[in-house]
């Protein structure tokens, strides 16, 4: 185990809250908490050649220098200032996509103190308003609206083109001096990934970047050791990528590499883009680290490139599945020095709550609270939802009464819906582990609570290799039944009903109790529609949204559609 990557002397305080656990780590919240413009100004004036980002394109990637990046994103400031008349406060919503000309933008609301708001490009796509996109900008209340040259958004809601701007931003020989700023003002806002159904816009101070940032390199100083190297394609939109990514690379004075999305068309883009630049991190999402390592597998040299340099792979620990756990782990050991890590997280949170003190053991660890926050473990409905408290929760929501209260407890933790345990690793290190969304938990009619994201991870891994994910339905019925979607394309369907109905029958014979049993199944015929909400922007399943569009599909399995499970 490589030691150096954690904060030293690292361990788990616990205390009691009346009767409630409370969990904070040993290590300190620094002092010293700068502003990330700051940062990125110390970058400017130390390395001002070193590159900050590259974006795609072709024949050779676009890259933008610490130095440039802070004379051009003051011009910038100015330019939004004087020719958008904007003011310290104003919300500046943007369509950009992750890019030079997006970070730009980003950090010259800084420097003006005005307030980044990334909207989410799916419900813009058309570029007027409509029914789907109208709460976005009625909760945010835009100055102005700002798009990627031929976004039709330009004609259709007015926006600014940003690539105009940028040109006007070039002329500025004098920019104007950053605005004064206090802790509190609001930075950014980012509207919550959908996961349960809901987008809510979360608005992030300065304080809480500047809290966020410090906390995790303390946690984990090997971030800071050597210039971090960062391939990244997660959208700018969404706080992890958005936020947490961009700035842990500027908190660092490392690089990051805009990558394509993951797909069977990119993946060899990828694995030459990683060839090139040899990363010192990789923050994964399971599709993504599936195809990577199809790519990886068995080419030597492209496998020497992305572990060279490599300190560790990151995940949301909640979102391995076993079999894809297993072949890192067994791609890693035949070569690799890396460790695999992970942590846990929400909007509310400015991204990150926790982070793995120790390299993972199995998937599902959360790990530590950051340093300076507080992690509660509250007895809700049978199960202990995971609450916390610190400098990185966020001061509401935003929404048309304005800001309004996170939900918080009597101690003022913020509730996150999620359960968690603390769980025994092998090595004696006791870490918090996830144990699935409180929102998705149900009662069959006989009272009997289904933990449903309990349940899905089990049947997945029971199912494995078959099954990409599986949707449980029951709620007041006597028994479960379950819509399995298949992991790869099967060209003999009966052949892949036999595999599943036998790899179900397993689990019952094991679990026979009716708020585990399956008692019916079918393949699933129809592809998740992101345009009825039924895939989130992270690509996930939201199971409440997709088991009200289809309550016709799962009503049919109950009157016999589908197949039985049998050996």
């Amino acid at each position: 185990m490589n030691t150096s990557l954690f904060a030293p002397n690292l361990r788990l305080d616990e205390r009691l809250l009346g009767n409630t656990r409370v969990f904070r780590s040993s290590v300190p919240l620094p002092d010293k908490r700068p502003d990330i413009l700051t940062l990125l100004q110390r970058w400017a004036d130390q390395v001002p050649n070193r590159v900050l980002l590259t974006e795609p394109s072709e024949p050779q990637r676009p890259a933008i220098s610490y130095g440039d990046a802070f004379q051009l994103s003051s011009g910038l400031s100015t330019v939004l200032s004087k020719q958008c008349h904007l003011r310290r406060g104003d919300v500046v919503a943007t369509l950009a996509p992750a890019s030079i000309e997006a970070l730009v933008l980003k950090l010259s609301c800084l420097h003006g103190g005005f307030v980044h708001a990334a909207l989410p490009p799916f419900p813009f796509r058309e570029g007027t308003n409509t029914p789907a996109n109208q709460p976005f900008l009625t909760a945010i209340q835009p100055r102005v609206i700002i798009a990627p040259a031929g976004h039709p958004a330009i004609g259709g809601l007015g926006a600014f083109n940003l690539s105009e701007l940028m040109e006007a931003a070039r002329e500025i020989s004098t920019p104007e001096r950053p605005i004064e700023h206090a802790p509190a003002d609001f930075a950014a806002i980012f509207f919550t990934s959908g996961s349960t159904g809901v987008r809510t816009a979360v608005p992030i101070t300065r304080q809480m970047i500047s809290s966020n940032q410090a906390a995790i390199a303390a946690f984990w100083p090997f971030l800071a050791e050597r210039p971090l190297v960062l391939v990244d394609w997660l959208p700018w939109h969404h706080v992890f990528g958005g936020l947490d990514n961009i700035f842990k690379v500027i908190w660092n004075g490392g690089t990051m590499h805009i990558d394509l999305p993951p797909g069977e068309a990119t993946i060899a883009a990828t694995v030459q883009l990683i060839a090139a630049v040899e990363p010192t991190l990789h923050i994964a999402v399971p599709f993504g680290m599936k195809l990577l390592l199809d790519a990886l597998e068995g080419n030597e040299r492209a496998t020497q490139a992305f572990t060279q340099n490599l300190q560790a792979v990151f995940f949301a620990g909640a979102g391995i599945d076993a079999t894809l756990w297993r072949r890192l782990r067994r791609f890693r050991d035949k070569g690799g020095t890396f460790e695999v890590l992970s942590g846990y997280g929400t909007t509310e949170a400015a991204s990150t709550i926790c982070l793995s003190p120790v390299p993972l053991e199995q998937p599902g660890e959360l790990g530590y609270p950051l340093p300076g926050h507080e992690v509660m473990l509250a007895e809700t409905d049978d199960r202990l939802e995971l609450r916390v408290r610190g400098p990185n929760v966020a001061p509401g929501y935003l929404t048309d009464r304005g800001l309004v209260p996170l939900s918080l407890d009597e101690h003022g933790f913020y509730r996150t819906g999620d359960a968690a345990i603390l769980r025994e690793r092998q090595d004696g290190c006791a870490v918090l582990a996830f144990d699935g969304r409180l929102a998705d938990d149900f009662k069959l009619s006989s009272g009997i609570k289904v933990r449903t994201g309990w349940l899905r991870e089990r049947l997945i891994a029971q199912c494995s290799p078959l099954a990409a994910d599986i949707i449980i339905a029951g709620e007041n019925r006597e028994s479960l039944v379950a819509l399995v979607f298949q992991a790869t394309a099967h060209a003999d369907d009966s052949a892949l009903v036999k595999k599943v109905s036998k790899a179900l029958a397993v689990w019952n014979a094991s679990n026979p109790g009716n708020s585990t049993a399956i008692s019916r199944f079918a393949l699933a015929s129809i592809t998740p529609d992101r345009a009825r909400g039924e895939i989130s922007d992270k690509g996930q399943i939201i199971r409440s949204r997709f088991l009200r569009n289809h309550a016709a599909l799962f009503d049919a399995l109950y009157d016999n559609d589908g197949w039985t499970p049998s050996s």
